[in-house]
């Protein structure tokens, strides 16, 4: 009996002892999970923080993307409308100029026209050779004449085909307007091209 009520007693400080040792490390344990939960707690916050950043720095990058989307439209109207403006006023200018190279032309060809209808009307002016007398040779005291009309028939004929000769360089160069003035109607107009934003390409990356 003695030696029984003995062996409790050690059992149970044995079993006390065991129930300590496991109470005092469930404390410790306790203990690092809650600096653990603080720890995290405060990345936690630090995470907050970082992501309400970069939400506002994407907010603020999205807002200077579609400003600078709207300035660069504003721009290409701008620029489209100057174009359309200037090739509108270089088509008005062309035929323009092409009227007036009209006027011109035909103003030189009538002026030429009535020039050759003058040089033909004094080559049918020109009086007819007699027919040939018999040779007779003039006396020693008389110097001989030089032939005076067939040198005016020959500047008239120069003359005349000097006139020919402009009126086909004036149709020549005025075929050569018409075809470039034609080849710049038909010039396609030259796209503009949009330049991609830093920030955008940063964020497409």
């Amino acid at each position: 009996m003695n030696q029984a009520l003995t062996q409790d007693p050690q059992t149970l400080i044995l079993g006390l002892g065991i129930a300590a040792g496991l109470f005092l490390l469930s404390l410790f344990r306790i203990y690092r999970l809650s600096r653990s939960n603080a720890r995290l707690g405060g990345d936690a916050g630090k995470m907050e923080k970082q992501v309400v950043l970069q939400q506002l720095e994407a907010t603020s990058i999205h807002h200077d993307a579609m400003s600078w989307r709207a300035k660069t439209q504003r721009q290409f109207d701008a620029l489209r409308a100057e174009f359309s403006h200037r090739l509108l006023q270089s088509d008005q200018g062309g035929a323009n100029a092409l009227k007036e190279w009209d006027q011109a032309h035909q103003k030189a060809l009538s002026q030429a026209l009535a020039r050759i209808s003058d040089l033909e009307a004094a080559l049918a002016a020109r009086p007819v050779a007699p027919p040939p007398a018999p040779f007779v040779p003039p006396p020693p005291s008389r110097p001989s004449l030089p032939a005076v009309d067939s040198a005016r028939v020959q500047s008239l004929e120069a003359e005349l085909a000097a006139a020919k000769a402009e009126i086909a360089s004036s149709r020549q160069q005025n075929a050569a307007l018409q075809r470039a003035l034609l080849l710049a109607r038909r010039r396609p107009q030259p796209p503009v091209m949009r330049k991609s934003s830093p920030r955008s390409a940063a964020r497409g990356a």
